[in-house]
């Protein structure tokens, strides 16, 4: 009986940390700036992009970046990032609201597909183009 009780403790534990800046990968993108390109799936919670890596500006997030990190609750993006790629957060059921920075200026098509959980979704003036089906399979708004 004890055993099962030390046995689940440790599954809690883990199911509260909230992701962090090494559940993401980074790709330079040449000019001296990083795109996220990639989330590990298992990423659980609050996670925060950082507006540098090794230095330099993050500056966008990439096609897929998110794609079915189910178990993302919130994503707060920084003001340095100024695109956001296709299907980056494609599936991510368990977000429920999300905050476009005014440094951005185009979000690509279906970015937010299949985000059934979001009920808010603040996009600001400074974006000037969105793609097709950004709202696609979305019942909450």
């Amino acid at each position: 009986m004890r055993f099962r009780h030390l046995l689940i403790l440790p599954l809690i534990v883990v199911s509260l940390q909230a992701a962090s800046v090494d559940d993401l990968t980074f790709t330079p993108n040449g000019d001296g700036t990083y795109s996220v390109t990639d989330c590990d799936q298992n990423a659980s919670g609050s996670l925060d992009i950082p507006s540098t890596h090794n230095g330099l500006p993050v500056t966008s997030i990439g096609d897929w970046a998110f794609r079915y990190c189910t178990s993302l609750a919130s994503i707060t993006i920084p003001d340095s990032v100024t695109s956001i790629g296709e299907n980056t957060f494609q599936s991510c059921s368990s977000l429920t609201s999300i905050t476009i920075p005014s440094s951005v200026t185009s979000i690509k098509e279906s970015t937010f597909y299949d985000c059934f959980g979001l009920t808010s979704v603040t996009i600001p003036n400074s974006v000037t183009s969105i793609g097709i089906n950004e709202f696609k399979g979305w019942s909450g708004l």
